[in-house]
């Protein structure tokens, strides 16, 4: 949702509007009007309803395909992603040749668990994972993204559809595409998800949400 810039007419201020108000904005400044002008945000309220309603979906499943390409390098893999409240459970299948990935954790800690039987523990997710499988994952946004939704701290950019679902959002140096949608109990859900950031692209195919 973008700001409209704000322009000086005979000592009051003039709200720009939509494209289809631009004629009569220009009427009322070249008449001297002092009224300033508003447009009802109803794309701004859909928008605020469809975020609180995702919010209030702590506890669901996701289940699909990932592929992640760095540089020259890539690797894809199954995973299944389980979320209750603030705490989570990633079964990645086949990244690597690991054979099996478990991500487990919270808002206080993370472990990782390689199919040798190794088990590293952090505070951050996205580190550990990194310095664990030589790969880099966004989990601590993924689990905001992937309901359609900002992780919680500033926006850089974001773009919505008459329905109030997210097409693009650009946060922590990340550009989130989302290509698809599907329904899923009373809510609709991304399907197909990319997040790229410099080198970096994570692709997301979603073919079950379990709620």
């Amino acid at each position: 949702m973008k700001v409209a810039p704000w322009f000086h007419c005979d000592g009051f201020f003039v709200r720009q509007c939509r494209a289809w108000l631009a004629p009569l904005v220009l009427a009322g400044v070249l008449a001297g009007c002092a009224i300033p002008l508003s447009v009802d945000s109803t794309l701004d309220r859909v928008w605020t309803a469809r975020q609180a309603e995702l919010s209030r979906l702590s506890r669901w499943q996701a289940t699909g395909r990932i592929g992640v390409v760095s540089g020259e390098e890539g690797w894809h893999a199954s995973f299944q992603w389980g979320q209750e409240q603030a705490s989570y459970r990633i079964d990645l299948i086949g990244p690597l040749g690991q054979g099996r990935v478990l991500i487990q954790g919270d808002s206080e800690r993370v472990s990782i668990q390689t199919q040798d039987g190794q088990r590293r523990e952090a505070p951050d997710p996205d580190t550990l994972i990194t310095e664990a499988l030589g790969i880099r994952l966004p989990v601590s946004g993924l689990r905001y993204w992937l309901r359609g939704l900002p992780e919680p701290g500033p926006v850089t950019g974001l773009q919505s559809d008459a329905e109030g679902r997210l097409s693009r959002l650009e946060q922590n140096g990340w550009i989130i595409d989302y290509a698809d949608y599907a329904p899923a109990a009373a809510y609709q859900l991304p399907t197909r998800i990319v997040a790229r950031r410099q080198d970096l692209s994570v692709k997301l195919v979603i073919e079950r949400w379990t709620l």
